[in-house]
């Protein structure tokens, strides 16, 4: 095949023969003609389904990574009028102005006016295209036309839902399973070999005779390092030697308005963070020095402690409880411990919503503390 990965499509149920008719289109495709690829080209040049169509290049493109997105943002009020293309889901503004009719819009608010449009960002593989499957390579024509409904039926054994779309719209992509786990890569972007790296100084540092100095640093390191994959995070890398305190801006960048995640709402604007790499469990004398810090920062509603140990006490005594009455007060101070770099370690973890999970599980904390007994 001119591209070896496209077999994999077969674990998505796709019939052999339109992924080798795809393979050997895509093969023709050269200079522009490989950008802002639209999904109804190999539709129509082949006789395929468009629903079919949309569905195999949304596959190749989060699954495969053969592909590359535009988001391509037209005007709610000219409808056909392209204001602006944005090459990833961080690129799209706020705001835009239409050059046609000078009205101003929101992007994010008027996602139905986005279409998606494909780069291919990998070249074929010229020894590959005589290794066949089933002879289509000797066959330059497409795929004859066939009904959209007997061909959906064919391929997927199912009746189409819905007529079908001769374009992806965002709106569509962006709320099924595909789409979330492209939201998923752009919001988390990790650097695993990195974090090992991190990870065993960290634990290394626990050993005797390691300096105060290196202890702190390495925890340092590897917080800063872990907030540093969450891409709306802006680590400050100067982290403040006294207090060990570690400043993070958020960016809330549009497209945040197509996740729902409790904790994007919670943080505010501002997270500051302590580490304290002591070998004993978290005082509640560390959650008021935060949570203190948290008042004295305009819009911040969030703080992490990183620790090597766990908060002291349970919800009605030290740390724990502490940590309960701040967060009634809409002030939400987060736990990580060395067992929380673990489970990040092991499971690959997406960090942003491991904080979500924490702070879900200390609303829960309230609310089985104020329910009543009995």
């Amino acid at each position: 095949m001119y591209f070896p990965s496209l077999i994999r499509l077969r674990e998505y149920e796709f019939d052999l023969q339109v992924i080798e008719q795809f393979d050997y289109w895509l093969s023709k495709l050269s200079g522009e003609k490989r950008k802002r690829i639209r999904p109804s080209r190999f539709a129509v040049d082949m006789g395929v389904d468009f629903n079919l169509a949309n569905e195999i290049f949304s596959i190749s493109t989060v699954k495969l990574k053969l592909f590359s997105i535009n988001y391509e943002i037209y005007c709610p009020d000219c409808s056909h009028e392209l204001a602006f293309i944005a090459n990833s889901l961080e690129q799209i503004p706020s705001e835009l102005r239409c050059y046609e009719c000078e009205e101003k819009f929101e992007p994010i608010e008027h996602i139905e006016y986005i279409q998606l449009t494909f780069n291919l960002i990998h070249k074929p593989n010229p020894t590959e295209p005589k290794k066949r499957y089933n002879g289509l390579y000797d066959i330059l024509k497409p795929i004859k036309p066939k009904k959209s409904v007997e061909f959906v039926k064919e391929v997927h054994d199912v009746e189409p839902k819905e007529p079908p779309k001769v374009s992806v719209s965002a709106k569509d992509f962006l709320s099924n399973d595909l789409g979330r786990e492209e939201i998923d890569n752009t919001l988390f972007k990790p650097r695993w070999e990195e974090f090992d790296q991190a990870f065993e100084r960290l634990v290394n540092s626990f050993d005797e005779g390691v300096s105060t100095e290196e202890k702190g640093k390495a925890l340092e390191d590897i917080s800063c390092l872990l907030l540093s994959f969450i891409t709306f995070f802006r680590v400050d890398p100067t982290v403040h030697t006294q207090s060990n305190q570690i400043d993070v801006t958020v960016t809330l960048l549009p497209y945040l308005k197509l996740i729902e995640l409790p904790i994007l709402i919670s943080m505010g604007r501002r997270v500051i963070c302590e580490c304290k790499n002591e070998d004993n469990n978290v005082p509640s004398l560390w959650v008021d020095k935060l949570a203190g810090g948290i008042d004295k920062i305009d819009h911040c509603k969030t703080g992490i402690i990183f620790s090597r140990k766990h908060f002291s006490g349970d919800e009605w005594k030290h740390a724990k409880a502490s940590q309960i009455e701040y967060a009634r007060l809409k002030k939400y101070i987060l736990s990580i411990s060395i067992e929380d770099f673990e489970h990040i370690k092991s499971n690959r973890t997406n960090f942003l919503y491991y904080l979500d999970d924490k702070l879900e599980d200390l609303e829960m904390r309230i609310l089985r503390r104020e329910r009543p007994s009995g």
